[in-house]
């Protein structure tokens, strides 16, 4: 047993008196993840169970939630305080030991969870993700700010392994695993993060698209030319989208607050980078589809807009 696991144990019987929760921003939480009744989700590192209520209140006794942790007082705090509630289960185990079920949770939750296991953090979304169902969502959020969680596990050595980083570091961790961002929100108040397992489909399998015949074409394009193709980063662009949704949101809480003008530019230049990270994605999708037109059709126009792109592109 480590020190951390040791300190866990000996705070269960004195944790929820001593860790008080916030019952409004937990809702507001629990109410962005957009459970269902009936779902499936897995309470990662779920301590005395101070989300299970929340978690079960949106699933409803059709629904079931896990209870995940590997503190045994923790856990038997939980069972002590929940012990009527249906459909509730208790699994006393290491995360990053234990062999989860595959494809069996619409959502796996992380409250206030993972700093501890960030040393081992691509490992950890790995599991997560096998874990979860198709369409299935990953949830990383804390009740306080970014700031205000480094600065509890702020320990010396174990200060860079236990950072919670900025939403737009985790979203980028958590699309390389394969999943799609749909929210990214990091306030003074909560951090919150929402990804989703959503079908891949590669390059090569994207549907043919429907060609009209030329001289149907001829005859309604008179605007200039115009693209069929489908449209091969769409995943990327409605990831890049969801990240500028969470700036946005993140941006109006700050002026109803009345937050310092700094930080407010500070959320409005994340914005403006976003766009431009949207903007080169779409554009070099645009760059193929000129490719294909000229190759294909041997189109000229096609051709100048290809010099056009890439100057842009270039710009």
């Amino acid at each position: 047993m480590d020190k951390e696991h040791v300190f866990f144990e000996n705070y269960a019987g004195t944790w929820d008196r001593d860790r008080k929760e916030n019952p409004e921003i937990l809702s507001f939480l629990v109410k962005l993840i957009g459970l269902s009744a009936g779902d499936t989700v897995l309470d990662a590192g779920s301590g005395t169970g101070i989300l299970l209520p929340y978690l079960h209140q949106a699933v409803t006794d059709t629904g079931r939630v896990e209870e995940l942790d590997y503190s045994h007082r923790m856990l038997e705090q939980a069972r002590q305080k929940f012990a009527s509630v249906p459909g509730i289960t208790y699994t006393e185990k290491d995360i990053l030991k234990y062999k989860l079920p595959q494809n069996a949770y619409d959502a796996i939750v992380c409250l206030n969870f993972y700093p501890h296991i960030a040393q081992y953090k691509e490992v950890f979304i790995k599991k997560m993700t096998n874990a979860l169902k198709q369409d299935g969502a990953l949830i990383i959020m804390h009740d306080m700010s970014r700031n205000r969680v480094n600065a509890m596990h702020d320990q010396g050595e174990k200060t860079l392994s236990c950072v919670l980083p900025p939403v737009d570091i985790m979203a980028t961790m958590l699309i390389t695993a394969g999943l799609s961002v749909s929210i990214a929100m990091d306030t003074d108040s909560y951090y919150f993060i929402k990804a989703e397992k959503k079908q891949y489909i590669p390059y090569e399998q994207y549907p043919e698209p429907h060609f009209q015949e030329e001289t149907s074409r001829q005859e309604t394009d008179t605007s200039g030319h115009s693209h069929v193709h489908s449209h091969t980063q769409t995943k990327a662009v409605m990831n890049r989208l969801a990240r500028i949704s969470g700036h946005l949101e993140a941006i109006k809480r700050m002026v109803e607050e009345g937050r310092d003008c700094s930080d407010i530019l500070i959320q409005i230049s994340a914005v403006d980078s976003a766009l431009v990270s949207v903007g080169k994605v779409i554009l070099r999708d645009h760059i193929d589809h000129c490719i294909v037109d000229a190759v294909k059709d041997n189109d000229m126009e096609a051709v100048d807009n290809l010099k056009k792109a890439i100057t842009t592109f270039i710009k």
